[in-house]
């Protein structure tokens, strides 16, 4: 049981249409982007995690920023992400991030089911990252380096990112663009062909001015087109409404309840998840997440959940600081 939930870790996102690629390396990365949906790349504010995401937000956060953040998955499976922007001399600021998914302990059978011992599976993924700033504009490039292995066997890749940010002078708007894991493949499960992960994203995110709420929307698997299936099976449905299933897969939503700035409520919505996971046309609150901001001295608290099916979802927990920070205080 655990193996298929194994596969199902490693394959959720955008699976369907595309079941051989690397998938992994698509997992929200921090718990404020699992909140709002798993796919935002337009928030450029100072939350490092946002960088794995798009590159160019760096250019927000501070020199000495790091974060942690930890993810309980089903079945014993643990998340594992930590993140440190620092300035080098010559290049300036730099981020790099490490993640790392431990699925556990397998019990090894024979085909006839006799017992042979264990074996383990894992996921590490290593990022870099460097932004620059022109005017309104900021550009950045994530370069990544992901493995995985089960039982003896693994799979590597050498991936890079490209966005880009543009920031609406004198409001709160921002845009983001992010061409994603292009690259290449060192090792193979198998000889039927690994493809690299390759996307297309854009989104923005606003924040009228008087209002305490903050609005994000994103596009993504643009480069996919097969994301909707229907069995022969299922319940014939209008075209207007499968049209709209099919735009819709492609979406994720969220906004952010801003208190003040060190209370925040947050909410998402993931279609795809939702249409993909769902049990007899009974959703469960797939697709559905939700999280919350607390800021407390030097600290950055941040908790969501994120619902995948009936079975329940994931957490994750992040703390965020700045080091440098504490250097004042001593």
């Amino acid at each position: 049981m655990r193996l298929l939930t194994v596969i199902f870790v490693i394959l959720s996102g955008p699976v369907f249409g595309q079941f051989n690629t690397y998938q992994s390396v698509n997992t929200p990365f921090g718990a404020r982007n699992a909140a709002l949906g798993g796919r935002v790349i337009s928030l450029a504010d100072g939350d490092l995690m946002q960088f794995v995401h798009n590159p160019s937000v760096l250019d927000s956060v501070g020199i000495g920023a790091a974060a942690l953040t930890y993810s309980p998955y089903f079945a014993g499976i643990h998340g594992f992400q930590g993140s440190y922007n620092h300035s080098f001399k010559k290049i300036g600021g730099m981020a790099i991030a490490i993640s790392y998914m431990d699925y556990g302990d397998f019990t090894q059978t024979a085909a006839n089911g006799d017992e042979e011992g264990e074996f383990t599976a894992d996921d590490l993924m290593i990022v870099v990252g460097k932004s620059h700033h022109i005017g309104s504009f900021s550009l950045g490039a994530n370069l990544k380096y992901a493995r995985s292995g089960i039982a003896g066997y693994g799979s590597s890749m050498l991936l890079g990112d490209f966005g880009g940010i543009y920031r609406a002078p004198g409001t709160d708007w921002t845009i983001g663009i992010v061409f994603k894991n292009f690259g290449v493949v060192f090792d193979q499960y198998t000889d039927s062909g690994l493809n690299v992960p390759f996307d297309v994203q854009i989104g923005t995110s606003i924040k009228p001015e008087h209002m305490p709420f903050r609005f994000s929307i994103s596009a993504y698997n643009l480069t996919e087109q097969e994301l909707y299936f229907q069995d022969e099976t299922d319940v014939s449905t209008s075209r207007s409404v499968e049209i709209a299933d099919r735009f819709l897969r492609h979406i994720t939503v969220g906004t952010e309840l801003i208190i003040s700035d060190g209370l925040q409520f947050l909410l998402g919505y993931n279609h795809l998840r939702r249409q993909e996971l769902k049990v007899n046309d009974n959703g469960y609150g797939a697709g559905f997440s939700f999280g919350l901001k607390l800021a407390i001295k030097q600290f950055e608290i941040r908790y969501s959940h994120a619902t995948y099916h009936s079975a329940g979802g994931t957490d994750f927990f992040t703390l965020q600081t700045n080091i440098n920070s504490f250097k004042k205080v001593l």
